[in-house]
């Protein structure tokens, strides 16, 4: 999941919008704050399930042009676009009104925040763009991103070239996934209310 899935689990598991996305930033996390913590410890916790999930292992298994050892990468990013596009089926609240939320929040600790997610929180102040990761274009950039970052960045070139094919198939996968990861995020934060009880 990438970041708009995660978002969207700070919601459901209100907990720290920025420690939700800090596991996708260089942090050392025994210098975090406690809420900020207990947001990067979920969403260690969700990467691990959905790698490990069997329509993870699926989608990563699809023929494409891709090569399959960074497929998961892609996996990431085409899920958010299918949770957009599913948004009704897993949230009463309005997409636009969420995505509003969730800058809000970010802005909130933004000062709390490593140098590139701070930047990253900036632009979405200056334009909130969370909603075109629904869309084939944000999909798009999202890789580009990636790309510019990271030193393997050009191998993700072939999914861009078969960007259609690699969203569709992904439809299934995340709908087969996201319900389990739901209940999996629910499970977890109960488990952690049962130890806060018992301390």
């Amino acid at each position: 999941m990438n970041y708009f899935a995660h978002l969207h689990i700070a919601a459901v598991s209100n907990t720290s919008w920025v420690g939700n996305l800090l596991g996708d930033f260089p942090v050392d996390p025994s210098h975090l704050e406690v809420d900020l913590l207990a947001g990067w410890r979920l969403h260690q916790k969700v990467d691990v399930m959905v790698d490990q999930h069997a329509a993870s292992l699926h989608y990563r298994s699809m023929p494409r042009k891709g090569r399959r050892r960074f497929a998961g990468i892609v996996q990431d990013i085409v899920m958010d676009y299918w949770l957009i596009q599913y948004w009704a089926d897993f949230s009463v609240t309005p997409l636009p009104s969420f995505c509003d939320q969730a800058v809000q929040g970010l802005v909130k600790d933004k000062y709390r925040s490593p140098e590139r997610l701070k930047n990253m929180i900036c632009s979405l102040e200056q334009e909130n763009w969370l909603p075109n990761l629904g869309t084939i274009e944000g999909v798009d950039n999202a890789i580009h991103s990636i790309m510019r970052r990271w030193k393997y960045g050009e191998y993700l070139q072939d999914f861009i070239d078969d960007l259609p094919t690699v969203i569709a198939q992904a439809e299934a996968p995340f709908l087969a996934l996201y319900p389990d990861l739901l209940r999996y995020v629910e499970d977890e934060m109960q488990k952690a209310e049962t130890i806060y009880r018992l301390d």
